[in-house]
C-alpha cells in the first residue's frame, strides 16, 4: 500500500552546486547543459569568475616582464621593418611598456565579453524559426560552453608560476595552440597567426556548445553541427585561404 503522506509530498530535484556543474559541463555536457536555460543567474557568477581570473592572470603575465624584454617580444611580431622603423617603433613601445599589462588584460576581458554577446546573438538568429530559447538563455549557454577557456587561462597561470624567469615569450599565451603542439611554424610565416589561434580548448568549447544545442535547445545533431561549425569553418577557412 502506498503511504498517503509520502505520496503527497512533491518530488523536488536539487540543482547541483557550482563546482559540480562545472565538472559535469566539462565531462558530460549533454546532461549538464540541459538545465542551464531554466537556471536564473548562475551563469553571471561563472562569467564574473572567468573575467576576473582572465584579467588578473593576463595582467600578471605581462607585468612580470621587464620593459626591454616586452618591447623586444612585441617587435618580433611587428613584421619586417627597416632599421629606422625599428627604432621609431621601439621608442613608441618603450614609452607604453608600463601600460601594456593593463591594456592586454582589459582588452582580452572586453573582447571575451563581446564575443560571448555576439555568439549568443548568432545562436538566437539560428534558433528563431524554432523559437528555442530567448537571448538571455542563449547567453547563459555560451557562458557555460566557454568553461575550457577558464582552464586555458589557469594553465597559463601555472606555466608562469613554474617558469624560471618572468621574461617569457608572448606566445606562451597560446601554449595549447595547433602551432605550438603540432606545426611549429616560425614567427613571420603566412599561417603563423592562423595556427596560433586554433587550440585544444577551442575544440573543447565547440564540443560543449554542440552538445548544448541538442540537449538544451532541441536541435538535431546535424543542425547542431552546422550551427556550431559554420562560423568556425568560414573564419578559419577564409583566413587560411587569404593568408
Amino acid at each position: 500500500m502506498t503511504n498517503p503522506v509520502s505520496s503527497a509530498t512533491p518530488q523536488t530535484t536539487t540543482a547541483p552546486g557550482l563546482i559540480s556543474q562545472i565538472l559535469n559541463t566539462l565531462l558530460n555536457p549533454a546532461a549538464a547543459m540541459a538545465a542551464v536555460p531554466q537556471q536564473s543567474g548562475r551563469h553571471f557568477w561563472l562569467l564574473a569568475i572567468q573575467l576576473l581570473l582572465t584579467t588578473a592572470i593576463i595582467y600578471w603575465f605581462y607585468a612580470g616582464m621587464s620593459p626591454a624584454w616586452l618591447v623586444d617580444q612585441q617587435l618580433l611580431h611587428a613584421g619586417e621593418l627597416t632599421p629606422a622603423e625599428t627604432e621609431q617603433i621601439r621608442a613608441a613601445m618603450a614609452s607604453m611598456a608600463g601600460a601594456t599589462p593593463i591594456i592586454g588584460a582589459v582588452s582580452i576581458a572586453v573582447g571575451s565579453l563581446a564575443f560571448t554577446a555576439i555568439t549568443a546573438g548568432y545562436l538566437l538568429l539560428t534558433g528563431k524559426l524554432q523559437k528555442a530559447l530567448n537571448y538571455g538563455q542563449w547567453f547563459a549557454l555560451v557562458v557555460w560552453s566557454q568553461l575550457p577557456a577558464l582552464l586555458n587561462i589557469l594553465g597559463l597561470a601555472l606555466l608562469v608560476f613554474l617558469a624560471d624567469s618572468p621574461d617569457q615569450p608572448m606566445m606562451l599565451v597560446n601554449y595549447a595552440s595547433l602551432n605550438q603542439l603540432v606545426l611549429d611554424l616560425p614567427i613571420g610565416h603566412a599561417l603563423y597567426n592562423w595556427a596560433e589561434s586554433i587550440n585544444v580548448f577551442l575544440v573543447w568549447q565547440l564540443w560543449i556548445l554542440f552538445a548544448a544545442l541538442q540537449s538544451a535547445a532541441g536541435f538535431t545533431a546535424k543542425r547542431a553541427a552546422i550551427v556550431t561549425g559554420t562560423p568556425v569553418l568560414l573564419i578559419f577557412g577564409l583566413w587560411a585561404l587569404f593568408a
